[in-house]
């Protein structure tokens, strides 16, 4: 028997290995095997089983199989397939991103030193005894110790004069937590036994302190089976040592027993009956399910806290009736746990949570337990996360709801697959016959014209919950607030004058400025010199609670020059204002009150998300300024005021969404206002308050931004008339870049002509010491999709042949 496997490489075809005799009758499709590849072992991802001999080549039989039981389903595995086949990736970068990182094994290499007598070098010599002294050591290792960056060629002529070997080990990542409990002996049988011990302790006091305690936690004593405590609360609790539990463990009054339990806490949570819906809601829900009798995909078009979840739940309370599983998609982690909170209370531990922020031990428990197998708690139904939790292995999946489904945080941009979670869980859906519900206040532009074509269903729901108004937006002109003389740092006279009467009345305040950092970047007065960073084209961000010039490319960092470089003025002025700069002047304008930031910097782990988001309900917080990520779905009911600092920003930046992305920010930010009785505020400072898509905000009228907007797209050939595919290549040496785009560009324009754009340099066109150039490829929709990428494929293939160019990276994103 032959099989074909997945490796998480980025090869462009699966790889063929021999089954040994032994586990013909184990192994199946889906199930992880250790293989070699190029002397390293992988786990990989068995994909086809087959009895004909591959020929005219021999292949390597599998090393071993890890687990009898498939980590993967055949639905995976499909899905897997058409990520890569649709996105022009590797499957195996699919798997990459697919399987949890405990769950993909890799072979480290460990030196050693052989019993030959050679003549050494100097070098070889020094690099012999610090193996010799480790007996194994890694290559990392090695460098280290040496304080040598270039020892490879010394190891490679070891390794030919068999001065050192090489082995390679494979060892398991995943770790299961074991939990320690103590119990009663098994030698004590009866209540006599048990006392003997009590009186034997007489003079032990500590000892008899820790057995009398754990008896007072145990009402009736069945000696058969004992009540097992965790041993740091019973420590704990009796205030007792580690020596002391020792002492009684040897006298045979207690033992204890490892049992292997989840990281996941799990809480006896009191479920609560959903609530009844309204009159509006009702018949949204009533409209969904009629459409999803013949369309698969439906668009909830729903102002914002017009109460979308409790129709959503409506929806999963269905689905697990008929015992079928649901998929909740977010677009941000920030996002999951308020959302988590609210499911629990109503599903109880039905609900799973999957993301990034979570360990990767964690997360291989989340997926064992959505596979069904090592379960500790009940097996979830329902699933929570961002676009990552895709790639859960669901067997019997219902319904997948995509909420806030315009978000751009749903696209992967830094490593293939460059996919799109929101148009990826509509192709899941199809794989396993379920349905998809794309909810959104501000739909994106792809998403309303397919409910318009038909394509998809559309409900709208255009009331608030329990007939709350919306919040009144209006707009504040910086230029004549700067000609009037009425600016206090980054605020106006008429923000400033609403944010005070907040305070006054115990009311709670969102300020959302879309850069982080203090400053985006120093400049001298003297000479204009800015500061840039050594690895990318892109100026230096200062960040003041860091006291740091920041590069949020590549991580370059330097501490704030007192001098200019250039011509060593001490003029240096900082420019521009993000996120820091804004709580700053907050704190010199509102002394007493409590403020806190919420962006990528402040938020960067599990616990900032759920502290800041606890204290901001709870009312511990007056003031939260954010980024982008405060505006996604968050539910605060004392917020009365949304200051949006600067709305220009967002609009007039290079790209065809930037109108579209504006108004879905600005709206959805100001929807975080008057979420209960009072009517809200949101006060939007800019210097054309005339720009129509700010009179749209103002007006709430998404109706005429899709008008516009769809109307310049099929003018000017972008999406949903056109697709895209951008094509960005990356090398050290400008020359070489320039020639492989050229090369590329050059390849594709006899089959697409005047729809090749580029090659052009990017806004930042360096960065993390490679120059960086694209291509863009329009195509229109008569055009076949599949035809194109083949020919773009054949090009990269091609270019892979000319030694010069074959070292450029190139990275495909399709629907960019």
């Amino acid at each position: 028997m032959y099989v074909d496997v997945i490796l998480p490489l980025a090869l462009p075809e699966n790889l063929t290995y021999s089954v040994p005799a032994e586990l013909i009758e184990d192994i199946e499709i889906g199930c992880s095997v250790v293989v070699f590849v190029q002397n390293k072992m992988y786990s990989a991802i068995v994909q086809k089983l087959y009895e004909d001999e591959p020929k005219p080549f021999t292949v390597k039989p599998i090393i071993s199989l890890i687990d009898k039981k498939p980590t993967v389903n055949r639905r995976q595995l499909d899905f897997w397939t058409w990520i890569a086949e649709y996105y022009m990736c590797a499957v195996g970068e699919v798997m990459n991103v697919a399987l949890p990182g405990r769950l993909k094994l890799q072979s480290k290499t460990h030196f050693s030193v052989s019993d030959c007598n050679v003549d050494v070098t100097e070098r070889e010599a020094e690099l012999y005894s610090i193996i010799e002294q480790n007996k194994k050591i890694t290559l990392q290792q090695i460098v280290k110790k040496s304080g040598r960056k270039t020892i490879i060629p010394i190891l490679k002529t070891m390794l030919e004069k068999e001065i050192i070997c090489v082995d390679e080990n494979i060892e398991i990542k995943y770790k299961p937590k074991i939990k320690t409990f103590v119990k009663l002996s098994r030698t004590i049988k009866n209540e006599d036994e048990l006392n003997e011990k009590i009186n034997s302790l007489k003079r032990a006091k500590t000892q008899e302190k820790l057995l009398l305690y754990y008896l007072s936690l145990s009402e009736n004593i069945d000696f058969a089976n004992p009540v097992k405590i965790p041993k740091t609360l019973l420590l704990a609790k009796s205030k007792t040592s580690l020596p002391v539990l020792n002492s009684c463990i040897e006298k045979q009054i207690f033992e204890t027993e490892n049992v292997e339990t989840s990281r996941i806490e799990t809480e006896n949570i009191e479920t609560n009956a959903l609530h009844k819906l309204t009159v509006a809601q009702q018949n949204a829900f009533d409209e969904i399910n009629k459409i999803f009798e013949t369309k698969n995909t439906v668009l909830l078009h729903g102002v914002t806290s017009s109460g979308k979840t409790e129709i959503y739940f409506k929806l999963i309370e269905n689905q697990l009736q008929q015992g079928k599983q649901v998929l909740f998609l977010l677009p941000e982690i920030a996002i999951t746990q308020q959302l988590l909170v609210r499911l629990k209370k109503v599903f109880g531990n039905k609900v799973g949570l999957y993301h990034s922020k979570y360990s990767e031990n964690e997360r291989v428990e989340v997926y064992n337990n959505v596979l069904g197998i090592k379960t500790f708690q009940q097996q979830y139904s329902i699933i929570t996360g961002v676009r990552s939790a895709l790639f859960l292995p669901f067997s019997n999946l219902g319904l997948i709801i995509v909420d806030e489904e315009h978000d751009t945080s749903y696209k992967q941009h830094d490593v293939p697959p460059l996919y799109n979670a929101r148009d990826a869980a509509i192709v899941l859906a199809q794989i396993h016959g379920a349905k998809t519900l794309l909810g959104s206040a501000t739909p994106s532009i792809e998403s309303f014209y397919n409910s318009k074509t038909d394509k998809y269903g559309l409900v709208k729901l255009n009331e608030r919950f329990g007939n709350v108004q919306l919040p009144k937006a209006e707009t504040v002109s910086i230029l004549r607030s700067f000609a009037k003389n009425q600016m206090n740092g980054h605020f106006t006279k008429q923000l400033l004058d609403v944010m005070f009467t907040a305070l006054i009345n115990k009311e709670q305040i969102i300020l959302f400025q879309n850069r982080r950092g203090f400053a985006p970047y120093l400049q001298c007065d003297d000479c204009g010199e800015i500061p840039h960073c050594q690895r990318c084209n892109v100026s230096l961000t200062y960040h003041k609670n860091k006291n740091a010039l920041h590069c949020h490319y590549c991580g370059y960092s330097v501490a704030l020059y007192q001098k200019c470089k250039n011509c060593g003025s001490e003029k240096l002025n900082k420019k521009g204002f993000g996120t820091e700069k804004i709580e700053d002047e907050i704190k010199t304008i509102f002394p007493k009150a409590r403020t806190a930031i919420f962006d990528a910097d402040s938020m960067r782990t599990r616990e900032a998300y759920v502290k800041t988001i606890a204290a901001f309900e709870n009312h511990e917080i007056d003031i939260l300024t954010g980024t982008q990520m405060i505006s996604k779905g968050l539910d605060f009911d004392n917020v009365s005021v949304v200051g949006i600092l600067n709305a220009d920003n967002m609009l007039n930046f290079s790209d065809f969404r930037a109108h579209e992305r504006a108004f879905q920010l600005m709206t959805q930010v100001g929807g975080r206002a008057g979420r209960r009785e009072k009517i809200g505020r949101v006060i939007i400072q800019t210097y054309n308050p005339e720009n129509r898509t700010i009179r749209d905000i103002v007006d709430n009228n998404y109706e005429n931004l899709f008008a516009r907007q769809i109307a310049e797209r099929k003018d000017f050939c972008y999406p949903p008339f056109y697709r895209l595919i951008n094509i960005t290549v990356k090398h050290k040496n400008i020359h070489i870049l320039n020639q492989t785009a050229q090369k590329i560009a050059d390849y594709m324009k006899p089959f697409l002509g005047e729809y090749v754009l580029g090659p052009e340099s990017p806004a930042i066109d360096k960065i993390r010491n490679e120059f960086i150039s694209s291509i863009l490829l329009k195509i229109n929709k008569t055009i076949s999709l599949v035809q194109t990428k083949k020919m773009l494929q054949q090009c990269i293939l091609h270019l892979q042949t000319e030694p010069a160019l074959k070292q450029s990276k190139i990275q495909i994103d399709v629907d960019p």
